[in-house]
């Protein structure tokens, strides 16, 4: 009997050979969420009722799933229900909800795969809104299109286009970013534009009224990042500070009231920021030691604080140090404010971390649960999965689950193991130089793992289980 429970718990996987897959871009939509590997594939994941997974079906996934695995991309950006997407080759690619035009491919037809747009091969990146698109061509010429009832395209007209159309063609531009229904712009000598719905000052020209054409803001000249949410919209300066100005009702401009600002505001008084991501009505910012920080609406547990509190100024997600990306849910409104989720990435980048909302599986974990914490497991085992076995040896790991002791043995010497923890994150390295080990995790909490196992020029992954 003994021997049998043995054999039962006894785990045999083959060595395999390995090239470490990583995380390169992340884009959450307003209900589902892309993101693209360092091999150039494009993942898709969540709400999908208007082909916006791209995978031609109108199916949605709660894990990612490839879309059109021969080609290599380069960009993705995820808006409210629609996606636009770069190539390797420079050229332009849409696909989703198109009634406003908003794919840009001379029709109003929901694609359910992606579609080029036009034949140009020189775009750089794109920004995708609630219902209309901008990009960037590699001659730093701005582009928009779609949705414009509002002026949300800056061609001095409110007539919707479906084919890319130049912005202010004698400028050149070096950040974009559609929100809602207005957009943003830096342009080469660093001056900040703004244009479209204004509503909510989100222009932040200290006025509520629209403009049909970019509309410089200020006379500042050392702007560096913009990023637009629904409502409101954020900015990162040369000199590491923070602003915001429009729509503040759950204090996602983080300047620590809940009224609106008309014009750009400074985000407290830290002049160390990297990084600053604007979503549906909550937003994230990055400073230069990698920590992570969110504000903003939270009914969903999407800022990552283990709570579903909004916050009013910025407050730091975890403790870890380590971030390099992160990207808050698009928005779109339908009796309220829609976009309730989050993506973020470690510098590992191995894995996904989600937070927030998934009542359509756009947190990629293959639930329905919703998290409010950055949860690091969606495609936790891309770096690991898509191996090839090239030798009959076996690397054996028992017992598994585990109370804390795991027995590893291999028929060649092992050169070092790593365990990583549920948030992707690396917990333990040792090396080894030889063919058996006794792993002891009795000093960690109990949950999943992730391991894996150098031994020449081969290498092992599995999933540990800590009881």
């Amino acid at each position: 009997m003994k021997t049998l429970l043995f054999s039962l718990l006894l785990t045999s996987i083959s060595l395999f050979s390995y090239s470490q897959l990583t995380y390169t871009k992340i884009s959450a939509g307003s209900e589902f969420s892309s993101a693209i590997r360092s091999d150039s594939i494009l993942l898709t994941w969540g709400f999908n009722g208007n082909g916006q997974l791209g995978i031609n079906n109108l199916s949605t996934q709660i894990s990612p799933v490839v879309v059109d695995s021969n080609s290599k991309w380069i960009d993705i950006s995820a808006g409210a229900w629609h996606c636009l997407a770069i190539k390797s080759d420079g050229t332009l690619w849409a696909w989703g909800l198109n009634t406003q035009g908003q794919l840009g491919d001379s029709s109003l037809t929901q694609r359910m795969l992606p579609v080029q747009i036009g034949t140009e091969n020189n775009w750089l990146t794109v920004s995708a809104g609630q219902a209309h698109s901008l990009a960037l061509k590699k001659d730093s010429s701005l582009w928009a299109w779609g949705y414009n009832t509002v002026g949300s395209l800056g061609d001095s007209s409110t007539t919707n286009k479906n084919t890319p159309i130049a912005v202010s063609p004698n400028k050149k531009w070096i950040s974009i970013s559609s929100g809602g229904a207005h957009s943003l712009a830096i342009d080469q000598n660093h001056h900040l534009f703004a244009w479209g719905d204004n509503s909510t000052h989100q222009l932040g020209d200290s006025t509520t009224i629209q403009k049909i054409i970019p509309t410089q803001i200020g006379i500042a000249n050392d702007w560096d990042i913009v990023s637009a949410g629904f409502q409101y919209s954020t900015a990162l300066k040369a000199n590491g500070s923070i602003w915001s100005w429009g729509f503040n009702g759950n204090g996602q401009l983080g300047i620590g009231s809940y009224i609106d600002a008309n014009a750009p505001t400074q985000i407290g008084i830290d002049m160390n920021w990297a990084i600053i991501e604007a979503g549906a009505s909550f937003a994230f910012a990055i400073k230069n030691d990698s920590t992570l920080y969110g504000w903003g609406y939270n009914g969903q547990g999407q800022l990552g604080t283990s709570d579903v509190l909004q916050r009013k100024t910025p407050v730091q997600i975890g403790d870890d140090a380590d971030f390099i990306s992160v990207s808050p849910a698009t928005g779109f409104y339908y009796n309220g404010v829609y976009g309730l989720h989050s993506l973020a990435l470690h510098a590992n980048a191995i894995a996904i971390c989600a937070s927030g909302a998934n009542y359509a599986g756009q947190l990629g974990d293959g639930t329905y649960v919703n998290q409010h914490e950055f949860y690091c497991n969606t495609g936790i085992t891309i770096g690991f999965s898509e191996l090839v076995d090239i030798t009959k040896n076996e690397i054996k790991v028992y017992p598994n689950p585990s109370n804390g002791e795991f027995n590893i043995e291999a028929q060649t010497e092992i050169d070092f193991i790593e365990v990583f923890d549920n948030y992707g994150r690396l917990v333990l390295r040792q090396d080894i130089n030889s063919n058996i080990v006794k792993l002891s995790l009795e000093n960690y909490p109990s949950g999943l793992y992730f391991i894996k196992i150098k031994s020449g020029n081969s290498y092992y992954s599995n999933n540990l289980i800590l009881q």
